[in-house]
Protein backbone atom coordinates (compact mmCIF):
# COMPACT_ATOMS: atom_id res chain seq x y z
CA UNK A 1 0.00 0.00 0.00
CA UNK A 2 3.09 1.89 0.98
CA UNK A 3 4.51 1.89 -2.46
CA UNK A 4 1.44 2.56 -4.21
CA UNK A 5 0.71 5.84 -2.33
CA UNK A 6 4.44 6.23 -2.76
CA UNK A 7 4.42 5.36 -7.19
CA UNK A 8 1.01 7.96 -6.77
CA UNK A 9 2.87 11.01 -5.42
CA UNK A 10 5.76 10.72 -7.54
CA UNK A 11 4.11 10.31 -10.86
CA UNK A 12 1.96 13.70 -8.97
CA UNK A 13 5.23 15.46 -8.46
CA UNK A 14 6.67 14.70 -12.43
CA UNK A 15 3.38 16.17 -14.10
CA UNK A 16 3.50 19.07 -12.31
CA UNK A 17 6.83 19.63 -13.06
CA UNK A 18 6.53 19.45 -16.59
CA UNK A 19 3.46 21.46 -16.53
CA UNK A 20 5.67 24.43 -14.86
CA UNK A 21 8.81 23.70 -17.44
CA UNK A 22 6.48 23.95 -20.15
CA UNK A 23 4.70 27.36 -18.65
CA UNK A 24 8.18 28.58 -18.35
CA UNK A 25 8.83 27.77 -21.83
CA UNK A 26 5.91 30.18 -23.19
CA UNK A 27 8.21 33.55 -24.00
CA UNK A 28 11.43 33.80 -25.34
CA UNK A 29 12.63 37.28 -26.38
CA UNK A 30 15.75 38.08 -28.21
CA UNK A 31 17.84 39.81 -30.72
CA UNK A 32 20.52 37.93 -32.45
CA UNK A 33 23.79 39.39 -33.35
CA UNK A 34 22.82 39.66 -37.28
CA UNK A 35 20.00 42.64 -35.68
CA UNK A 36 17.16 40.64 -36.86
CA UNK A 37 14.85 40.71 -33.84
CA UNK A 38 12.01 38.72 -32.67
CA UNK A 39 9.47 40.71 -32.19
CA UNK A 40 6.90 38.06 -30.57
CA UNK A 41 8.31 35.13 -29.95
CA UNK A 42 5.68 32.81 -27.63
CA UNK A 43 6.02 28.83 -28.89
CA UNK A 44 2.97 28.60 -30.76
CA UNK A 45 2.55 25.36 -32.51
CA UNK A 46 3.46 25.61 -36.18
CA UNK A 47 1.52 27.89 -38.14
CA UNK A 48 -0.12 25.91 -40.45
CA UNK A 49 -1.76 29.13 -42.75
CA UNK A 50 1.39 30.80 -43.19
CA UNK A 51 3.56 27.83 -44.18
CA UNK A 52 0.87 27.20 -46.93
CA UNK A 53 1.39 31.22 -47.84
CA UNK A 54 4.79 30.67 -48.22
CA UNK A 55 4.49 27.12 -50.02
CA UNK A 56 2.22 28.75 -52.69
CA UNK A 57 0.98 32.24 -52.21
CA UNK A 58 -0.24 32.55 -55.71
CA UNK A 59 -2.05 30.00 -58.10
CA UNK A 60 0.65 31.25 -60.96
CA UNK A 61 -1.20 30.01 -64.30
CA UNK A 62 -4.38 31.30 -63.36
CA UNK A 63 -2.62 34.49 -62.41
CA UNK A 64 -0.76 34.51 -65.81
CA UNK A 65 -4.07 33.62 -67.95
CA UNK A 66 -5.58 37.25 -66.25
CA UNK A 67 -2.73 39.01 -66.87
CA UNK A 68 -1.82 37.74 -70.72
CA UNK A 69 -2.49 41.15 -72.02
CA UNK A 70 -0.78 43.25 -69.17
CA UNK A 71 2.62 41.78 -69.15
CA UNK A 72 6.14 42.28 -70.50
CA UNK A 73 8.96 39.59 -69.94
CA UNK A 74 12.87 39.61 -69.31
CA UNK A 75 15.44 36.66 -69.06
CA UNK A 76 18.30 36.59 -66.28
CA UNK A 77 20.41 34.01 -64.57
CA UNK A 78 19.14 34.59 -61.88
CA UNK A 79 20.23 36.05 -58.00
CA UNK A 80 22.82 34.38 -55.66
CA UNK A 81 20.09 33.99 -52.96
CA UNK A 82 17.36 32.88 -55.43
CA UNK A 83 16.60 29.08 -55.04
CA UNK A 84 18.31 27.13 -58.21
CA UNK A 85 17.30 24.16 -59.32
CA UNK A 86 20.02 22.07 -60.34
CA UNK A 87 17.85 21.28 -63.90
CA UNK A 88 20.20 21.77 -67.37
CA UNK A 89 18.97 23.80 -70.27
CA UNK A 90 17.32 26.45 -67.74
CA UNK A 91 16.42 30.06 -67.47
CA UNK A 92 15.14 32.54 -65.21
CA UNK A 93 12.29 34.44 -66.30
CA UNK A 94 10.92 37.95 -65.03
CA UNK A 95 7.27 38.94 -65.05
CA UNK A 96 6.48 42.25 -64.92
CA UNK A 97 2.47 42.95 -64.62
CA UNK A 98 1.04 46.16 -65.09
CA UNK A 99 -1.21 47.60 -62.67
CA UNK A 100 -4.04 50.33 -62.68
CA UNK A 101 -2.10 52.14 -60.25
CA UNK A 102 1.55 52.17 -59.92
CA UNK A 103 3.86 53.90 -57.34
CA UNK A 104 7.11 55.72 -57.90
CA UNK A 105 8.69 52.02 -57.01
CA UNK A 106 7.57 51.00 -60.39
CA UNK A 107 5.73 47.48 -61.25
CA UNK A 108 4.77 43.96 -59.85
CA UNK A 109 7.76 41.86 -60.76
CA UNK A 110 7.29 37.58 -60.62
CA UNK A 111 10.20 36.10 -61.21
CA UNK A 112 10.08 32.19 -62.53
CA UNK A 113 13.12 29.31 -63.18
CA UNK A 114 12.42 27.72 -66.55
CA UNK A 115 13.31 24.60 -68.21
CA UNK A 116 12.64 22.04 -71.14
CA UNK A 117 11.00 22.46 -74.05
CA UNK A 118 8.49 24.90 -73.37
CA UNK A 119 11.64 27.76 -71.37
CA UNK A 120 10.55 30.31 -73.86
CA UNK A 121 7.15 29.58 -73.53
CA UNK A 122 4.52 31.98 -71.51
CA UNK A 123 1.89 28.99 -71.42
CA UNK A 124 4.65 26.99 -69.53
CA UNK A 125 3.02 24.58 -66.25
CA UNK A 126 6.35 23.40 -65.58
CA UNK A 127 8.04 26.72 -64.23
CA UNK A 128 8.75 27.25 -60.82
CA UNK A 129 7.76 30.28 -58.62
CA UNK A 130 10.94 31.44 -57.42
CA UNK A 131 10.13 35.64 -56.02
CA UNK A 132 7.12 38.21 -56.29
CA UNK A 133 8.22 41.66 -55.70
CA UNK A 134 5.21 43.48 -55.27
CA UNK A 135 4.77 47.35 -54.63
CA UNK A 136 1.04 47.47 -55.89
CA UNK A 137 -2.01 46.60 -55.46
CA UNK A 138 -4.09 44.03 -57.66
CA UNK A 139 -6.83 42.10 -56.66
CA UNK A 140 -5.43 39.39 -59.03
CA UNK A 141 -3.51 38.67 -56.65
CA UNK A 142 -5.74 36.82 -54.79
CA UNK A 143 -4.39 36.18 -51.13
CA UNK A 144 -0.93 37.81 -51.85
CA UNK A 145 -2.47 41.03 -52.50
CA UNK A 146 -0.55 42.03 -49.44
CA UNK A 147 -0.42 45.80 -50.31
CA UNK A 148 -2.20 48.27 -47.88
CA UNK A 149 -2.52 45.35 -44.79
CA UNK A 150 -1.62 46.98 -41.25
CA UNK A 151 0.67 45.19 -38.77
CA UNK A 152 -2.31 44.01 -36.63
CA UNK A 153 -3.62 42.18 -40.21
CA UNK A 154 -0.93 40.57 -40.69
CA UNK A 155 -0.13 39.33 -37.35
CA UNK A 156 -4.10 37.87 -37.34
CA UNK A 157 -3.47 36.80 -40.86
CA UNK A 158 0.14 34.98 -40.23
CA UNK A 159 0.62 35.16 -36.18
CA UNK A 160 2.87 36.94 -34.11
CA UNK A 161 5.54 34.47 -34.89
CA UNK A 162 8.06 36.78 -37.12
CA UNK A 163 11.75 38.88 -37.17
CA UNK A 164 11.64 42.53 -37.81
CA UNK A 165 14.57 44.71 -39.17
CA UNK A 166 14.30 47.91 -39.78
CA UNK A 167 11.18 48.91 -41.23
CA UNK A 168 10.46 45.61 -42.00
CA UNK A 169 8.54 42.24 -40.57
CA UNK A 170 9.86 38.83 -41.94
CA UNK A 171 8.15 35.71 -42.22
CA UNK A 172 10.21 32.63 -42.79
CA UNK A 173 9.56 28.62 -42.90
CA UNK A 174 12.70 26.65 -44.21
CA UNK A 175 14.36 28.43 -47.28
CA UNK A 176 11.14 30.39 -47.95
CA UNK A 177 10.58 33.89 -46.62
CA UNK A 178 8.50 36.91 -46.81
CA UNK A 179 9.71 40.44 -46.19
CA UNK A 180 7.02 43.20 -46.09
CA UNK A 181 8.65 46.76 -45.66
CA UNK A 182 6.02 49.03 -43.57
CA UNK A 183 4.95 52.78 -43.78
CA UNK A 184 2.69 53.75 -41.00
CA UNK A 185 2.48 50.17 -40.00
CA UNK A 186 0.85 49.53 -43.48
CA UNK A 187 2.45 47.46 -46.13
CA UNK A 188 3.88 49.61 -48.78
CA UNK A 189 6.06 46.45 -50.76
CA UNK A 190 7.11 43.07 -49.97
CA UNK A 191 9.18 40.09 -51.51
CA UNK A 192 8.54 36.42 -51.38
CA UNK A 193 11.48 34.56 -52.37
CA UNK A 194 12.04 30.88 -52.47
CA UNK A 195 15.97 31.07 -51.16
CA UNK A 196 19.42 28.99 -52.14
CA UNK A 197 19.54 28.44 -47.88
CA UNK A 198 17.65 28.64 -45.00
CA UNK A 199 20.26 30.17 -43.13
CA UNK A 200 18.62 33.95 -43.16
CA UNK A 201 20.39 36.81 -41.58
CA UNK A 202 20.42 41.01 -41.78
CA UNK A 203 22.72 41.19 -44.22
CA UNK A 204 20.49 38.66 -46.39
CA UNK A 205 17.42 40.75 -45.79
CA UNK A 206 19.17 44.03 -47.26
CA UNK A 207 20.53 42.65 -50.23
CA UNK A 208 17.00 41.45 -51.27
CA UNK A 209 15.42 44.78 -50.34
CA UNK A 210 17.81 46.32 -52.33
Amino acid sequence: MKIRVLTTLFLVFISCKNVTEKQTEKVEIKIDSTELKIEKSEKHPENLKLNSFLENPIDLQEFKKKKNRDVTTSVNNGLEYQYHPKINDSIFYGYNFLTEDIGTKGINEIVVFKYGENKHRYEDETEILIELRIFNKDSDLGKANLIGFTKTELETEFGSDYLTLDNRMVYSNKNKVLILELDNSKVKSFNYIKLSTEKIDSDLIRKIAE
